[in-house]
């Protein structure tokens, strides 16, 4: 559990800076960053972290461990197969991990467009509570799920990210063994005397 918080929090920190500034452009971004006062920790994770984190662990979780969970578990051993893996593995992304991922990244993008909003006006960051409850009282549940937003995510994401369980377990092992001699002979040549296959 603590491994997919980890990755999604990780590739967040490394990513979502440099998303928040495409979203507003360098020069706005840096008024809002001087207007908010942001601190070291917030100017270096960048804006609405905690929803764009929980949008990559989402997404993590779905592919490193409930995805190979699942079919380990739930598959019939007489139905499990390369290929059920793969489609199994891109149904999980699109109908499960999207689904849940568009809310989070609207939650970003609607936190980013009221956080614009309040640095305009002076006024206090918003809570994650008030742009939900703000985004639902003007759009209803379109704030965060639409078959549009949903559509169009799952074009952008599921044939990469949807496909990596059936890749790791399929296409990676094929590539083992040579990595492994070679490691092997790497070893036995620069560490003389060590034991065969060590």
């Amino acid at each position: 559990v603590a491994a997919p918080i980890l990755a999604g929090s990780i590739e967040s920190v490394v990513a979502n800076r440099a998303e928040v500034q495409r979203y507003f452009g360098l020069t706005k971004f840096g008024e809002i960053e001087r207007r908010m006062g942001a601190g070291l920790i917030r100017r270096a994770c960048g804006t609405a972290f905690a929803a764009n984190a929980g949008r990559n662990t989402v997404m993590s979780a779905t592919s490193f461990v409930l995805t190979p969970i699942l079919f380990r578990l739930y598959m019939p051993q007489e139905k499990k197969s390369t290929s059920s893996m793969f489609w199994f593995g891109l149904g999980m992304n699109v109908f499960v991990g999207n689904a849940v991922a568009i809310t989070l990244q609207a939650l970003w993008g609607r936190t980013l467009d009221q956080l614009a909003a309040s640095a305009a006006a002076g006024t206090r960051p918003p809570s994650y509570g008030h742009v939900v409850r703000r985004s639902l009282q003007v759009d209803g549940a379109a704030a965060f799920f639409t078959p549009a937003k949903w559509f169009s995510r799952v074009l952008m994401n599921a044939p990469a990210q949807g496909t990596l369980p059936w890749f790791y377990n399929q296409v990676l092992p094929l590539g083992e063994a040579p990595v492994r001699r070679a490691a092997q002979l790497a070893d036995q040549k620069w560490l003389p005397g060590s034991p065969p296959g060590r």
